[in-house]
Parts: C-alpha cells; sequence; structure tokens
C-alpha cells in the first residue's frame, strides 16, 4: 500500500467528516468518510499494513472530537475510537477472503460492517468506564443500549453513502498500491494464492 496515497486521502475523509457530512445528518445521525476508507483498505492491504492504518484513523478520530465536554472545558480521550477501529478492522480481516473486492457493493456493505463493529467497541468502552464513579459517558443519561442503537442506525447510513464512495474507490484501486492476490511462483511459473 503506498501510505503516500492513503494518509492524505484519510485526512481528507477526515476532513469531510467534520465539515461537510453534517449536512446528510438526519436524527443526530450522519455518515462516516473516514470508516469507509478504512474498510476500503482493509479489503486490500495486507494485514500489518491494514492494523496500523485502522489505528491511525481511530487515534485522528480520538483527537477531532471532544470524549466528554463538561465544567473542565472538552476532554479528548485516546483510546475508544482508536481500538474500536482496530476491532472493526480485524473483523473484516477475517472474512474477507469471501469478498468480491472490486464490487462496490461490498465496500458498501464492509463499510457498515466496520462501522458496527467499531460502534459496537466504542459503546462498550464508554458502558464499562461509566461504572467509575463521576465518570458519566458521552451520550449523558441514555442507555448503552439506545447508544448501541444510533451506532447501528449509523452504519447503516454509512453503509448507502458507500455505494457511490466505494464505486469511485474501486475505480482508483490501482494508485493504491495494494498487493496483488494472485503471484506467479518462481519455480515452475504456476499461480499460487497469496495469503495476507
Amino acid at each position: 500500500m503506498r501510505w503516500i496515497v492513503a494518509v492524505p486521502m484519510l485526512v481528507a475523509a477526515l476532513i469531510a467528516d467534520i465539515s461537510f457530512m453534517p449536512v446528510f445528518e438526519v436524527g443526530g445521525i450522519s455518515p462516516r468518510l473516514i470508516l469507509i476508507i478504512v474498510a476500503f483498505v482493509a479489503m486490500h492491504a495486507d494485514a500489518a499494513a491494514v492494523n496500523w492504518f485502522a489505528l491511525l484513523a481511530g487515534f485522528l478520530m480520538d483527537l477531532s472530537e471532544p470524549s466528554l465536554s463538561g465544567p473542565r472545558a472538552p476532554l479528548y480521550l485516546i483510546g475508544p475510537s482508536s481500538l474500536g477501529m482496530l476491532f472493526g478492522a480485524q473483523f473484516l480481516l477475517a472474512i474477507r477472503g469471501f469478498l468480491i473486492r472490486r464490487n462496490p457493493f461490498a465496500v458498501a456493505v464492509m463499510s457498515a460492517v466496520v462501522t458496527l463493529a467499531s460502534g459496537l467497541f466504542w459503546t462498550a468502552w464508554w458502558a464499562l468506564r461509566s461504572w467509575y464513579p463521576d465518570s458519566p459517558p458521552p451520550w449523558g443519561d441514555g442507555s448503552a443500549l439506545n447508544e448501541f442503537g444510533r451506532q447501528f442506525l449509523q452504519s447503516l447510513s454509512t453503509g448507502v453513502i458507500a455505494l457511490p464512495i466505494g464505486w469511485l474507490l474501486v475505480r482508483v484501486a490501482g494508485q493504491w498500491g495494494f498487493p496483488s492476490v494472485l503471484a506467479r511462483a518462481r519455480s515452475g511459473g504456476s499461480a499460487r494464492i497469496i495469503r495476507q
């Protein structure tokens, strides 16, 4: 994978999430472009690159929005989105052998899956942390189940917006420098599948 392409795309997706995607907000839920980029990379790159890319994306998400706001100004907590993104990417890595990677519909479905898996981890993280005294979760007085329902709706909205974005990403996949799935063996010239 070419990091010189992937990192600027990740930063552009984050900037668009903060500045432009609230236009598509319905009921407090808006799609996340950064999750589409992570899902696309997780479908194509080798496992080590996917792990680092997911951690970087989660780190940027943790820094981009305050986890809690209160009397002591906003609190930025590094960890919930980073580990949630890693969890979602690991889930996709486990099932990506069954995917048709050049299909925009697969990008859309996997974007929804990564969003749901990372949202589940994020919600569980904050629910467990709220057991400490004076540690309210970011969703306020609502329950963790309500927050998970919100994460589910966000995964659906991300999946819907990922269909046209996925079509564009599939068209430019060659520019990302992903490793090929088939490679020629040096002895005999027969094709073999490379496990990623």
